[in-house]
């Protein structure tokens, strides 16, 4: 390998090494969460030799990089860019067919009704009686119960709290976004490589 390549080959695992993190993260939310169980037992979602084929041919590929960066030898950069490559053809299709993560675990028993009661809800016009409650139904349509009368005199200004960030529709995009840098890296460093071997033949 040409010296001018070796920064390139250590970005490279750089960002192989956190685009792995990202992934096993990831993997390891799916399996907890129950996405291979429920694919198992519906059928539904991404196959799991899908997932597993994904982040074997990404630790794979590393491993290689590691061989390639202490032996300078350029076949392996490229079987490092081939397994690469195809780790991300094999995200492409998890994210755009199957999209398993982030999983989002169904409440048990169902959906409920308003109120937790079974059935459909009643709709009663603002400002009428709803029928058989004796109770009047304000414009907005939300019966007042006692306890919202008590809960307002007990703390008349509830502290407003501020809407959490949700950061996790983000996590596919960085690594996604990381395993573009690595495949981009990982060329760069191999075309290098083999410019330094033309050279020194």
């Amino acid at each position: 390998m040409a010296s001018s390549g070796r920064p390139l080959a250590i970005a490279a695992v750089i960002a192989w090494v956190l685009t792995a993190s990202i992934g096993v993260y990831m993997l390891r939310t799916w399996v907890v969460r129950g996405g291979l169980r429920r694919q198992r037992a519906t059928g539904v979602g991404v196959p799991p030799a899908v997932v597993f084929g994904h982040a074997s041919a990404a630790l794979t590929g590393l491993a290689i990089w590691i061989g390639f960066l202490k032996t300078g030898w350029d076949p392996l950069a490229w079987l490092g860019v081939a397994l690469v490559a195809a780790a991300i053809a094999l995200g492409v299709c998890t994210v755009t067919l199957w999209t398993p993560y982030p999983v989002i675990v169904p409440a048990e028993g169902g959906e409920a009704g308003p109120g937790g009661a079974a059935g459909p809800a009643q709709w009663v016009p603002p400002g009428e009686t709803a029928a058989g409650s004796g109770r009047i139904v304000p414009a907005d349509n939300t019966e007042i119960t006692d306890e919202m009368i008590a809960s307002l005199l007990a703390d008349p200004f509830p502290s407003r709290q501020r809407p959490r960030l949700r950061l996790v529709p983000l996590v596919p995009v960085v690594h996604g976004f990381a395993a573009l840098t690595t495949f981009m890296l990982a060329v760069l460093t191999a075309i290098s490589a083999r410019l330094g071997t033309f050279r020194s033949q």
